[in-house]
C-alpha cells in the first residue's frame, strides 16, 4: 500500500506529498475565494501551494529533525499533513489564515531551531527571522502579535542562556516592521489587505450567543482530533525532558485556544483550520516514533482517507 511509501523518509514519499497538498490548492481555487489579493484563480492557487508547502516544510522541520527519535525517522508526516488539511470542513477559502498561519509554522520552526543551537550568533539570526515572520503574520491579521508572547515565555523558562539581545530582537523587530508597512501600503491604498482584526473593524462577525454544534461536514477532522488526543497522552508520557514537555504544554493550550477563539467566529469559512497544522501533525506523529505493526498504522490512514472521501467530498 502507500503507507509503506512513507515509513522512511524519502524524496518518493516527499513528492507525493507534494503533489497532494498541489492538488488540495487546486481545490481550494474551485470554492468560494471570500478573501484574497487577486482574482486570478492561478495565482490564488501558486499562493495557497506555495503556502502548504512553507507550512510542510515547518512541520518536517520540526516533526522528523528536532523531535522524532533519530533512529526511526519515518516520513508519515507528509502523508499525515496533507490529509489533516483535506479533512478541514472548507466552505470558502480565505487566504488571511492560510498565509497567516504558514508564516506562523514557518517562525515557529526557526524558534525550535533557535532553542537547539548552541551559538548564540546563530541563535540570534535564528530568533531574527522568527521575529521577522511573526511580524508578517501580524500584518495580515492583527491579533497574532500577542503570539510574540510564546516566544518570550519560552525563552525565560527553557533550560538555556539568557540574553537581553533575544529580548530586544523581539520587541524591536516588529516595532520597525508593523507602523513602516503600514504608512507604505496605505500610501498606495492597500491598506483594506492588511490588520485585519477579530476585535477592531467589521472584518469578522462575532456569535453573541455561543452554542456547540457539530454539523456532519465535521466529522472527519472530529476523527482527527481523536486521534490528537490521543497522541497527546502518549507524547505527555514519553515525554521526560522538561523543555520538551513545556513546549507540548503550550501547544496543547495554544491548540484549545485557538478552537475555542475561532469557533466564536459567526462566519467559520473552514480556512481557520489551518491555524491548528502544526500541532495536529507534529502530535499524532507521536503515534508512529515507536515501531508499530504496519496493520495498524494502515488501519490510521484508511480511516482518514475513507472519512475525507465520504464526509468531505461525497456528502
Amino acid at each position: 500500500m502507500i503507507i509503506k511509501t512513507f515509513e522512511k523518509f524519502s524524496y518518493t514519499s516527499y513528492g507525493i506529498s507534494s503533489f497532494m497538498l498541489l492538488a488540495t490548492a487546486y481545490y481550494y481555487t474551485t470554492l468560494d475565494i471570500k478573501w484574497s489579493f487577486f482574482e486570478s484563480s492561478l495565482l490564488n492557487g501558486v499562493i495557497i501551494f506555495g503556502a502548504l508547502m512553507l507550512s510542510s516544510f515547518a512541520i518536517d522541520t520540526i516533526t522528523r529533525e528536532l523531535t522524532i527519535e533519530r533512529s526511526n525517522r519515518n516520513g508519515y508526516h507528509l502523508l499525515l499533513y496533507p490529509l489533516v488539511v483535506l479533512s478541514y470542513p472548507i466552505e470558502s477559502v480565505d487566504l488571511r489564515f492560510i498565509l497567516s498561519s504558514a508564516l506562523l509554522w514557518a517562525a515557529w520552526r526557526h524558534m525550535r531551531i533557535f532553542l537547539e543551537l548552541t551559538n548564540n550568533r546563530k541563535k540570534i539570526k535564528r530568533l531574527f527571522d522568527a521575529s521577522l515572520l511573526l511580524s508578517f503574520s501580524s500584518l495580515i491579521i492583527f491579533e497574532n502579535i500577542f503570539i510574540f508572547l510564546v516566544p518570550i515565555i519560552v525563552i525565560l523558562i527553557a533550560n538555556i542562556r539568557r540574553d537581553l539581545k533575544y529580548f530586544i530582537v523581539l520587541v524591536i523587530v516588529p516595532i520597525m516592521i508593523l507602523p513602516a508597512a503600514y504608512v507604505i501600503i496605505s500610501f498606495l491604498s492597500l491598506e483594506n489587505y492588511i490588520f485585519s482584526s477579530y476585535i477592531i473593524g467589521n472584518h469578522f462577525a462575532l456569535l453573541n450567543d455561543y452554542k456547540f454544534n457539530l454539523p456532519i461536514s465535521y466529522a472527519s477532522i472530529s476523527i482527527v482530533f481523536l486521534l490528537y488526543l490521543l497522541s497527546v497522552s502518549i507524547k505527555l508520557y514519553r515525554t521526560t525532558g522538561l523543555q520538551r514537555r513545556v513546549l507540548d504544554i503550550v501547544g496543547i493550550i495554544f491548540i484549545i485556544l485557538i478552537s475555542f477563539f475561532f469557533s466564536l467566529n459567526q462566519e467559520l469559512s473552514g480556512s481557520e483550520f489551518h491555524y491548528l497544522s502544526l500541532p495536529l501533525v507534529y502530535f499524532i506523529s507521536q503515534i508512529f516514533v515507536k515501531k508499530i505493526k504496519s496493520l495498524y498504522v494502515n488501519f490510521i490512514f484508511i480511516i482518514l482517507i475513507v472519512s475525507i472521501l465520504i464526509f468531505n467530498f461525497l456528502i
